[in-house]
């Protein structure tokens, strides 16, 4: 068997994304699906590439006897990453796994934020997006300035806005609040897209946006600790690399 059979995160996020993005770029910008597995893993991904999002695109990864914080177990992991082909526009990062060990039974880890490809912070985007965020997190009684807890300055190779969410949770917990927070995270990311149109960039802010890839792709490779999971269990990094990792980098 190579599906989890957890119902977080749900299954219909692949669908929800995939129409999200055909929003963004035309539903002719989307390649062709990919269902991929070995034994004991399975994953369903698709990737946009547009004038908009230079290259979007998404997973759902199931692995059923892998390593997890290096003890055996299993995770359910959605991820989908967009980079917009003009730098000053920022990235989107969302992902929601249940993960599964001997050692600690069942989990959840929620990441959802924006980043800045040109290492350019931008004050108003980063309001913009946490004030979809913060009143759903209230009203589920979390503390939304504690959210990153530890994990502040490590993502992302340091170009994350830290605005949105780093969060860790029981299932109990995840329903409905996962659902919201993609919703919310969706709506407020098109609104910073659309405050960035007609943005002209400068030839010196590609170049950071190149620069910035090329760290990220260094920091993915050798510290995103999912992306060890993965391999760790079988998976291949040209899959996950076709999916989620930067569209260009020029060196």
């Amino acid at each position: 068997m190579n599906k989890t059979g957890f119902e977080h995160p749900r299954d219909s996020y692949p669908d929800v994304v995939r129409e999200y993005y055909a929003g963004i770029n035309g539903a002719d910008a989307a390649l062709p699906p990919r269902e991929t597995e070995g034994d004991t893993w399975h994953c369903r991904s698709q990737v946009s590439r547009g004038d908009v999002l230079e290259k979007a695109g998404y997973s759902m990864l199931h692995i059923t006897e892998g390593r997890i914080y290096d003890s055996p177990g299993s995770i359910k992991f959605f991820e989908t990453l967009a980079y917009p082909a003009n730098p000053r526009a920022p990235g989107f990062v969302f992902l929601a796994n249940l993960n599964q060990t001997e050692k600690a039974g069942r989990s959840i880890v929620l990441y959802t934020d924006i980043f800045f490809q040109d290492g350019e912070p931008n004050d108003g985007a980063k309001a913009l997006f946490a004030r979809h965020l913060q009143p759903i997190y209230e009203a589920h009684g979390r503390d939304f300035a504690a959210r990153y807890k530890g994990e502040a300055g490590r993502i992302l190779a340091g170009i994350g806005g830290e605005t949105g969410v780093m969060d860790f949770m029981q299932e109990a917990d995840a329903d409905p609040f996962i659902d919201e927070i993609i919703t919310a995270a969706l709506s407020a990311y098109r609104e910073v897209l659309d405050t960035t149109v007609g943005l002209e960039p400068s030839e010196a802010q590609y170049d950071a946006m190149y620069r910035h890839r090329a760290r990220l792709v260094e920091w993915l490779t050798m510290e995103d600790i999912g992306i060890r999971f993965a391999v760790e269990s079988g998976v291949p990094l040209a899959l996950i690399e076709s999916y989620g990792y930067p569209p260009v980098v020029r060196y």
